[in-house]
């Protein structure tokens, strides 16, 4: 008996149950036309007699009537599992539609965040208006091949800026962008590859680089 007060099955674990009663149902149903179909080749010829000139006609009608019964529902039964089956494929397609547009948002709000903070970096290093605007254009660009840089959501933030700023000839003052919430979050989750983060055992970092202009940040960071 089902617990009224037990949550709905999810749409995906009540189809998988209807197709395994369906599977037993049309394994059923073939198991008894096989059955039936043993009978009749074992059942004794009856000749029409005087007496009941149409017994054979009828157990042969009865006979076949029962098979055509049994084999109707079979497929109808195999017509229900794959009506169930292009459901089931439906909901995966939906489920995947659903997964890439959370990725696709994601992306797209990782390479507005990368814009905004390179916008800053060539305003602070470019003074000129017109270059200014085509080195931003052109980070944007690269940005929207993921051939370039690869998937943006499995790199940090700062090493999507260290890429772009080097790739543009850009000089950024690292101790200043260290100051910044996004990399004061990247320094505290120790974010693989990014360029705030030193890895284990490597050399001390210039004083030029990022790493080492996140150390320095780190102790007024963490202060009140």
């Amino acid at each position: 008996m089902t617990d009224p007060s037990a949550p709905p099955a999810a749409p995906r674990d009540l189809i998988e149950r209807q197709l395994r009663v369906l599977g037993e149902l049309a394994e059923i149903g073939l198991n008894l036309a096989r059955a039936i179909e043993r009978s009749a080749a074992l059942a004794p010829t009856c000749e029409p007699s005087a007496e009941a000139p149409g017994a054979a006609q009828a157990m042969k009608g009865d006979v076949w009537l029962a098979y055509t019964r049994v084999a109707r529902a079979v497929r109808l039964t195999l017509a229900l599992q794959s009506r169930l089956i292009q459901d089931l494929q439906a909901l995966d397609e939906a489920a995947e539609r659903q997964r890439l547009g959370g990725c696709s948002n994601a992306a797209r709000a990782r390479k507005a965040r990368v814009r905004r903070i390179l916008a800053r970096v060539i305003d602070a290093e470019i003074g000129d208006e017109a270059e200014a605007g085509r080195l931003a254009a052109e980070a944007r660009e690269r940005l929207e091949h993921d051939d370039i840089y690869g998937d943006v959501l499995t790199r940090p933030v700062g090493e999507l800026i260290a890429l772009i700023c080097r790739d543009l000839g850009l000089s950024p003052d690292w101790s200043l962008l260290a100051e910044e919430a996004w990399a004061q979050a990247e320094i505290a989750g120790g974010a693989a590859q990014s360029p705030f983060v030193s890895p284990p055992g490597r050399r001390p970092d210039p004083p030029d680089h990022p790493a080492a202009a996140a150390q320095r940040m780190a102790p007024q960071a963490a202060s009140p």
